[in-house]
């Protein structure tokens, strides 16, 4: 009957262990900036979602950012560890490793494997692109108000008074002011960057990094002139496109922003205030 009873506990264990293990779900990689399932770029901010994940919520404070983050030891595409921006039970953000895509590929298929203190997930396939546009928003879903800035102001362009906390306005187009629209998936940048690393040297200096690709953007479908397009030197994995609009550009506190880039253009239901 011990005996009965020993392998029983030990199955048990066994099961428990396995229930455990990370999972990644399938198609679970998408764009951190709107969820998009059209694939994802190399250089960017990911979200990944599966169960099992992490054994709780731990945000990474470190730049270069770190490979293990609380009960997650790595988190590898093609073997290639990835810097994690955050971990959670059923979510985790992190940087894809520019390496994902090699040379002039037009596209690649890699693997992810999400290794914890209980085991590692099984593979799961992910598809990339050289870039993949995903406009920050406020609401943090990929729609609504668009975290765009004025570029004199540093203010988002929203209606006044319409998120708390923060003081906001709309971008003026008689004022001639650029518009920053952070985003992330826009892919490689020349000079090139290590993984999980930002743009700033030692010596307090950064190096500006522009986007191999460049971006168009649309304000109300009115195309705004090109200023440039960079990898964002503070952070890790996020860009700016700098634009200025048209003069043409339709007002109001709604005005849908697309950005396209490598023939994939973002939702047209992110929006930006825009005053005359």
């Amino acid at each position: 009957m011990r005996s009965a009873v020993l392998v029983l506990g030990l199955a048990m264990l066994v099961s428990l262990a396995r229930a455990q293990a990370p999972a990644v779900n399938a198609g679970g990689v998408v764009n951190n900036g709107n969820y998009s399932s059209q694939g994802v770029a190399p250089g960017s901010i990911v979200a990944i979602f599966g169960s099992n994940l992490a054994s709780k919520v731990a945000i990474g404070d470190t730049i270069p950012l770190s490979s293990a983050l609380a009960s997650v030891t790595s988190v590898t595409f093609n073997g290639v560890q990835a810097g994690l921006y955050f971990v959670g039970p059923t979510q985790m953000d992190a940087q894809l490793p520019f390496e994902s895509l090699e040379g002039n590929a037009t596209s690649a298929t890699v693997n992810i494997v999400v290794t914890t203190n209980t085991g590692s997930s099984a593979a799961q396939t992910v598809n990339v692109l050289p870039a993949v546009p995903g406009i920050f928003t406020v609401s943090q879903t990929g729609v609504g108000q668009a975290i765009a800035t004025d570029n004199s102001t540093n203010l988002i362009a929203a209606p006044a008074g319409s998120i708390a906390g923060l003081t906001t306005a709309p971008i003026s187009i008689g004022s001639g002011h650029a518009l920053i629209v952070w985003c992330t998936g826009l892919g490689a940048v020349t000079p090139v960057i290590a993984d999980g690393a930002n743009s700033f040297n030692a010596d307090g200096t950064y190096t500006l990094r522009n986007t191999v690709l460049q971006p168009t953007v649309t304000i109300g479908g009115v195309e705004a002139q090109f200023v440039y397009s960079i990898l964002s030197p503070q952070y890790v994995g996020e860009y700016q496109i700098g634009v200025v609009p048209a003069a043409d550009t339709p007002t109001g506190n709604a005005v849908p922003l697309q950005v396209t880039i490598n023939g994939i253009t973002t939702s047209d239901k992110v929006t930006l205030a825009v005053a005359p």
